[in-house]
């Protein structure tokens, strides 16, 4: 089969989320074509997606040796880094996803997490209100902008978060009242 027939084979695979075989083309096409950046990344989900880390980082890597300016391999890249642990590396590319791609959320937040695990607790909260920004109605970067509140010891901001939570999302905001001792006089919504 040629290359171009292997990647549409593992686009459609892809498509009816046959992942295994979409892998197995994906590997195919690479051996007869190791230059395809998007099948470097592509393989790499995969990688991710089966708790594959070190291959889907190979993969990753591979594919920004070609496509260098790629921000969402490079998300990609950062997010599996950040599932091996490997924050410091994860918090580089992720900064870098973020400048090629100034609206893509998913980087923003990913970028606050690892600072937030590397106790980069200030820097978090700039990456992690600019996520809420890009995506108002997503609780995640709200709770995470709390604990990073809660680590520099900042009740009165874990509070206002708690309450920004609360108008939208009363689950993940009990989770911060919680998870970091919101007293109950601050259930008023402002």
């Amino acid at each position: 089969m040629s290359p171009r027939l292997l990647f549409l084979f593992a686009q459609a695979c892809l498509f009816l989320k046959q992942h295994a075989r979409a892998l197995q083309a994906l590997e195919a096409l690479l051996r007869e074509t190791p230059d395809h950046p998007r099948a470097w990344s592509i393989a790499g989900f995969l990688y991710a997606e089966k708790g594959r880390h070190a291959d889907a980082i190979a993969a990753f890597e591979r594919a920004l040796a070609l496509a260098p300016g790629d921000a969402a391999t490079l998300f990609n890249l950062g997010f599996v880094l950040q599932k091996a642990g490997r924050h410091e590396e994860a918090i580089g590319r992720l900064a870098r996803a973020v400048e090629l791609s100034p609206s893509l959320d998913r980087a923003w937040y990913g970028l606050g997490i690892s600072l937030i695990h590397c106790g980069r607790f200030g820097e978090a909260i700039e990456r992690l209100t600019e996520a809420a920004r890009l995506q108002p109605l997503n609780p995640y970067p709200r709770y995470q902008l709390a604990a990073a509140w809660f680590k520099l010891g900042e009740p009165e901001k874990v509070r206002a978060e708690y309450r920004r939570l609360k108008r939208f999302d009363p689950k993940v905001a009990a989770h911060v009242r919680a998870d970091f001792g919101v007293p109950r006089d601050g259930d008023e919504v402002d």
